[in-house]
């Protein structure tokens, strides 16, 4: 037993299999990587795929969540501990470009490094660029030439300046010193110096001035920047009856003849209000203490009221907007208003009673203006066409183009009664060319929100004779010069922005018949028979509504080069100024083909000179294309020339007949005179 256990002490199976090399197997080990070859390995990815930086802001940024957020399109994602950045490797350059689609589409959710200079092996790749550099040319400070091979669209041939055409003021400062004027008299500030008449495309139909209203129980009427209700049905009482039903309620003012419940308690001497009992205060000191009201002589009236801006903080009413910037105000206190109607209710009374005019009247003379909605007191501004008198309806404030057939004698006391609406300019706010969006918006205020005025006395425009203000919606706070600058200051679109076709703006139709008179706004296309013409009314539209583009172009566009889509608008450059205009045709020269809506000619412009079309722009198209009658085929250069002389541009022209094809949608002109100039050589 003893040897046995001798023998089993020394045996150590560990020990041998030890020290037996032959039962040793090394298994292969993988050495950790140095840091340079993980530098080495992110080098070499990041030039072969494309990759973003997203910063690791909060601890919500994982990735995982980098993962679901971008989706398959992931190469691989590797994380910098040291700068808390992930690097987003994606398989391809269409990858990352969807990348950055969700970037768009959801930009709160990461966070994308832009702008990061690469400094890893700056070294290396600025010596194979340097290795690969090929000498190109200088850069020539001549444009590219235009290529008219490529053309499908004939271009003018020539390149002439566009007509402008400016309207002589409505009243000039003559007026007020003219013998028998009695401007200076009834306005003292010279205001309507800078009246302005913006309601030309209404008079001519360009827009609906009616509209049903309250389930046809009335009508309203757009007038030349005021709105005016009247029912349907309305029963007209004789003057007489009405009268001795007022005199039932109400008795007449002393002094203006309005019908008032205030009157003195001790002599019950009737009165409107302190302007009304200041005229008479003199007889009625005399009076009232034998306890009878004082007689005043029919001939003794108030003097034409001297017109007074309500307090800085009252609130008042919009009774008419003449421009963008000069709107007529009245005082909307309730003795204000009562005041206010029952002039108007006077005026209309005495005014079905008035005579006809049997001679022109002079400026400034205080007359009776019956409209076929409205019988109103108007003070003559300009005489010089009998068939366009200019007056301003003066308990509105709205200019008014009319004839002599409905102007009437206005008796002494109707043109003593107390003017309550005064014109104001809206601060910061300036003059543009009334587009249909502010006339809509203005049409809406127009009787029917209060403002509060506020104003100082140290801001009155003295050139203008009006008093800057600001004016404040009651209700929610709201500043209306503030409105009105949003709606008539363009927004540049974005580029990638789906563009407006032409028929996004309303085309005006020109009258049609025997002996209309045109404005020519472009005949270079005249050898082909077809000139673009317009009446000289829509010409001084045009011009005015420059103002706007050329704001726009020169101020608000900050774009440096756009190519318009085939078919869409834009604002482009044309002879150094900004005009509309419509892509007809890209040849890939950097010249699109643009015709010029409001004049007719068609150029080649330069991308650099080419803006987006703002959509604050809905200007109507007041231009209109034409084709001659009798032209020959085979013009001579001489007859040509003759053409271009009479039809030259700018001209005004007598057409004998302007015909309208609804077949083909087009216009015609007949003009005896061109067809003398070809058939005669």
């Amino acid at each position: 037993m003893s040897d046995s256990e001798e023998v089993w002490t020394d045996w150590d199976p560990i020990a041998q299999h030890y020290f037996d090399e032959t039962s040793n197997k090394y298994e292969r080990v993988n050495v950790a990587p140095a840091k340079d070859n993980d530098k080495l390995d992110r080098i070499s990815k990041q030039q072969q795929y494309p990759y973003l930086i997203i910063k690791k802001k909060n601890p919500f940024i994982t990735e995982n969540l980098l993962k679901n957020y971008f989706g398959d399109i992931i190469y691989d994602i590797e994380f910098l501990p040291g700068s808390r950045e992930y690097l987003v490797y994606f398989h391809n350059i269409g990858s990352l470009e969807a990348a950055w689609t969700k970037f768009r589409q959801f930009p709160n959710i990461v966070h994308c490094v832009e702008g990061r200079a690469q400094k890893s092996n700056s070294t290396s790749w600025k010596e194979r660029e340097l290795n690969n550099v090929v000498e190109l040319p200088p850069p020539s400070s001549e444009p590219n030439s235009i290529n008219l091979e490529s053309r499908t669209i004939m271009i003018s041939a020539s390149k002439h300046k566009h007509p402008e055409f400016t309207k002589a003021p409505i009243v000039v400062r003559s007026d007020y010193t003219r013998k028998g004027s009695q401007l200076a008299d009834n306005d003292g500030n010279y205001r309507y110096l800078s009246v302005k008449y913006e309601f030309m495309l209404e008079r001519h139909g360009a827009y609906v001035l009616e509209q049903s209203i309250e389930k046809d129980q009335a009508v309203l009427y757009f007038r030349s920047g005021r709105s005016i209700i009247r029912p349907k049905i309305q029963l007209e009482a004789k003057p007489a009856q009405v009268e001795s039903q007022l005199e039932k309620l109400a008795k007449k003012c002393l002094s203006c003849k309005c019908y008032t419940d205030i009157s003195c308690k001790f002599c019950q001497m009737p009165f409107c209000n302190t302007i009304c009992f200041d005229a008479l205060a003199v007889a009625h000191k005399e009076r009232c203490g034998k306890g009878s009201p004082p007689e005043i002589d029919d001939a003794i009236i108030s003097e034409f009221s001297k017109i007074q801006l309500p307090p800085s903080g009252s609130n008042v009413k919009i009774s008419a907007f003449e421009q963008t910037n000069v709107l007529y105000v009245r005082s909307a206190e309730i003795g204000d208003e009562i005041s206010y109607y029952k002039v108007l209710s006077d005026v209309m009374l005495h005014g079905k009673q008035a005579s006809k005019l049997t001679k022109m009247p002079q400026c400034g003379e205080i007359v009776i203006y019956k409209s076929s909605v409205q019988i109103v007191r108007a003070m003559v501004l300009n005489v010089d066409n009998p068939q366009a008198i200019y007056v301003v309806c003066v308990d509105y404030g709205n200019v008014e183009i009319t004839t002599l057939d409905t102007l009437y004698e206005c008796t002494a006391y109707l043109a003593g009664l107390p003017r309550y609406a005064l014109p104001v300019l809206l601060r910061a706010v300036p003059r543009r060319f009334m587009s249909p969006n502010i006339r809509s918006m203005l049409y809406e205020l127009d009787h029917t929100y209060t403002f509060v005025l506020k104003y100082s006395k140290r801001d009155f425009d003295f050139d203008k004779g009006m008093q800057r203000v600001v004016l404040i919606e009651s209700e929610l706070n709201r500043s209306l010069n503030r409105l009105i600058n949003i709606i008539i200051n363009p927004v540049e679109p974005s580029i990638s922005e789906i563009g407006y076709k032409e028929d996004y703006l309303q085309h005006v139709h020109l009258p049609t018949g025997k002996n209309i008179e045109l404005v020519v706004m472009d005949n270079t296309f005249i050898k082909f028979g077809v000139i673009h013409c317009t009446i000289l009314d829509y010409a001084y539209e045009i011009t005015s509504m420059q103002r706007n583009i050329q704001h726009y172009g020169e101020s608000i566009a900050k774009c440096k080069s756009f190519a318009a889509p085939k078919n869409e608008l834009c604002i482009a450059k044309y002879e150094g100024k900004w005009c509309r205009g419509v892509c007809m045709e890209l040849v890939g020269d950097g010249y699109p083909s643009i015709l010029f809506i409001d004049y007719g000619n068609i150029a080649p412009v330069n991308v650099d000179d080419i803006r987006p079309y703002p959509p604050q722009f809905t200007f109507p198209i007041l231009t209109t294309e034409y084709e001659l009658l009798d032209m020959p085929d085979d013009i001579t250069e001489e007859q040509l020339a003759h053409l271009e002389t009479h039809l030259a541009l700018g001209a005004i022209i007598n057409c004998d007949e302007v015909i309208y094809n609804e077949l083909d949608n087009n216009y015609s002109l007949r003009i005896d005179v061109v067809q003398k100039l070809t058939m005669g050589n």
